[in-house]
C-alpha cells in the first residue's frame, strides 16, 4: 500500500502509532527517535496516524466587487498588514477566505501626500506621541432593507491606530458632541488636539459646534483636508449580502465590533507585539 506523507514529515505512521502507545515521557521519545518534543506531543494528542489535509474546508476564490472595495477601504483606514487585515476580514466581517485570496484582491497601496507617518515604536523613536485624534465623517446611503441613509463617524489616533466608530440613523450637533465625549472617555490616554477632516461631508454647523465644545475642554481643534472631496458611500444591496456578520447585528453594532477587534483583538508587530489598546495603556504614566 502506498503511503503519502507530507513533504516535511519527520515521522511515519508506524512511528506515530508507537508514540501514541508509548508510556515514555515526551522528552525521552524525542531523544530516542531524533525528533522534536513538539512533534511527539502533536502525534500523542491525535487518534489517527495519517497526515491531515492542508486544503481549507471552505475556500472562497471569488469575491463580490462590493467586498473588494470594502476590504481595500478597511486596509487604507487601518494601515494593517496582510495578516492583521485577514483577521479583521474573517473575524470582524465574517467573510471566510484564505490569505492568498485576500492578497490577490488587494490593490497597490501608495502613500498619500508624501510618505506615510510612522506608527508604533518607530513613531515613538521619532518623537511622536499619541495625543491627537483625527475625526472623520461619511454619509452612508444604504439599501432600504437597512433603513436607508446613515451617518458614519469615526476617530483615529495615528501613532497606535486606535479607533472608535459609530453609525447613526440621524445627525445633529448635540449627537456629534456626545459621540466625541464618548470617544475621549474611552481613549486610554490624554488627547491634546483634534484634527477634523474638512472635506468629508460634515456640515459647517457641526464643525462650529465641535470647535466650541473642544475649546471648552481645553483641547486644540483644527480643520485639515483629506486630500480629496469625499462622496457619500452608496450601497445598492442589503449589507448582509456583502458582510455576513451584518446578518446578526445592526450597522452600528458592526462598527463597534470592528473597532473592538482591532483595538484589542490581535497584537501587532509594529506596536511591539501589543494591541493598540495595550500599546497606549503601556505609555500611561
Amino acid at each position: 500500500m502506498e503511503i503519502k506523507l507530507h513533504a516535511n514529515a519527520t515521522t511515519t505512521p508506524r512511528i506515530r502509532k508507537y508514540l501514541q502507545k508509548s508510556d515514555k515521557s515526551d522528552r525521552e521519545l524525542a531523544l530516542e527517535l531524533g525528533i522534536s518534543v513538539t512533534t511527539v506531543r502533536r502525534w500523542r494528542n491525535r487518534e489517527q496516524t495519517a497526515d491531515r489535509s492542508t486544503t481549507p474546508g471552505v475556500v472562497h476564490k471569488a469575491m463580490r466587487q462590493e467586498q473588494v472595495v470594502l476590504i481595500n477601504a478597511l486596509r487604507e483606514i487601518l494601515r494593517a498588514p496582510l495578516d492583521d487585515l485577514l483577521f479583521m476580514v474573517v473575524e470582524g466581517l465574517g467573510i471566510s477566505l484564505s490569505r492568498a485570496t485576500l492578497s490577490r484582491y488587494l490593490t497597490p497601496s501608495y502613500p498619500k501626500n508624501g510618505e506615510m507617518s510612522a506608527q508604533g515604536k518607530k513613531a515613538l523613536k521619532a518623537g511622536l506621541r499619541p495625543q491627537t485624534l483625527t475625526l472623520h465623517y461619511r454619509l452612508l446611503s444604504l439599501h432600504m432593507d437597512d433603513d436607508g441613509d446613515h451617518h458614519l463617524l469615526w476617530a483615529q489616533e495615528p501613532v497606535s491606530g486606535w479607533c472608535a466608530a459609530r453609525i447613526y440613523s440621524g445627525m445633529s450637533s448635540p449627537l456629534v458632541i456626545h459621540w466625541l465625549d464618548e470617544v475621549l472617555a474611552q481613549f486610554p490616554g490624554a488627547i491634546q488636539s483634534v484634527e477634523i477632516k474638512s472635506d468629508e461631508g460634515l456640515s459647517e454647523a457641526h464643525f462650529a459646534a465641535l470647535r466650541e465644545h473642544l475649546a471648552e475642554r481645553g483641547i486644540d481643534a483644527s480643520a485639515t483636508s483629506a486630500g480629496e472631496k469625499r462622496q457619500a458611500v452608496a450601497v445598492t444591496v442589503p449589507l448582509a449580502e456583502i458582510i455576513p456578520a451584518a446578518r446578526f447585528c445592526t450597522p452600528d453594532e458592526l462598527a463597534l465590533r470592528l473597532c473592538g477587534l482591532f483595538n484589542g483583538g490581535k497584537a501587532q508587530k509594529k506596536l511591539g507585539n501589543l494591541t493598540p489598546q495595550a500599546f497606549l495603556e503601556a505609555l500611561r504614566p
